[in-house]
Order: structure tokens, then C-alpha cells, then sequence
């Protein structure tokens, strides 16, 4: 199921709405990072409301969205989410102990979830391209 993003230029980046889900925003540096945390917002929001007993709205269109006063000029972008939740993967990856340790202490130190540690390393990785020959 495909939901309408609406991603408005800020001062540091790219705040992102979604008017089928009004309380589900997000923010990204730049426009990549923007859509990157524009699919784990919803993918979360929505399978918030799914485990409350909720339903998902039936999604607006691209015109019916670009029609709202708010949108302005701002881009728009589909985002995919699952209708069962299913949205998130796990995946088992293997450290040395030693690294292991440092990101724990970091994430705890910060208080900072160790996925979300992996996810912004991920995409800080492939923005700055660091394994580029």
C-alpha cells in the first residue's frame, strides 16, 4: 500500500508529512536521508496503529495530495508500507567483541538504540560512498 510524502525544504534539510497520517512526520539532512526515514516513520506509525486495533486509511492519490492548500511546491514521494506490519526486517551480523563493546557503550552513553546506530552508520556509509575504490 502506497502513502503520499510530502517533503518541504527546511533551513537544515527536508521535514516530511503525510497527510493520510497527520501525527506521523519525520526529517532527513538532505533529500535521501529525508525518504530513507520517511519509510521507517511510516512502516512504525503504521504498525503502531495495526497492534492498537486500528486500520490504515485508504491512501490519497498524488493529485488529491498535490490539491491541499498545504502542500505548496513541495516535493512528493510514494512510500510503501506493508498492510500486516511486516515492514522490518532482522538480519544477524557478526562483530568482533572488542567493536561490539564500543557501539554498546556509545548507544548507551547516548541513548541511543543499537539498530538506529546501525541505521544511521548505514546510511552515512553510503552517502559518503566509503568503500569507493
Amino acid at each position: 500500500m502506497q502513502y503520499i510524502a510530502v517533503f518541504k525544504k527546511e533551513k537544515r534539510g527536508f521535514g516530511v508529512t503525510f497527510p493520510d497520517f497527520p501525527e506521523c512526520v519525520t526529517f532527513g539532512a538532505d533529500m535521501e536521508e529525508a525518504l530513507d526515514m520517511a519509510h521507517e516513520a511510516l512502516a512504525m506509525f503504521a504498525a503502531m496503529q495495526l497492534e492498537s486495533g486500528g486500520e490504515l486509511p485508504e491512501p490519497r492519490d498524488f493529485d488529491a495530495v498535490r490539491a491541499l492548500p498545504s502542500t505548496g511546491d513541495a516535493k512528493l514521494a510514494a512510500v510503501e508500507v506493508a498492510r500486516d506490519g511486516s515492514d522490518f526486517e532482522e538480519v544477524e551480523v557478526t562483530f568482533h567483541r572488542h567493536l561490539l563493546e564500543r557501539i554498546s557503550e556509545y548507544c548507551d552513553r547516548h541513548g541511543v538504540d543499537p539498530a538506529d546506530f546501525l541505521s544511521v552508520a548505514a546510511r552515512e556509509a553510503i552517502r559518503n560512498d566509503v568503500f569507493k575504490g
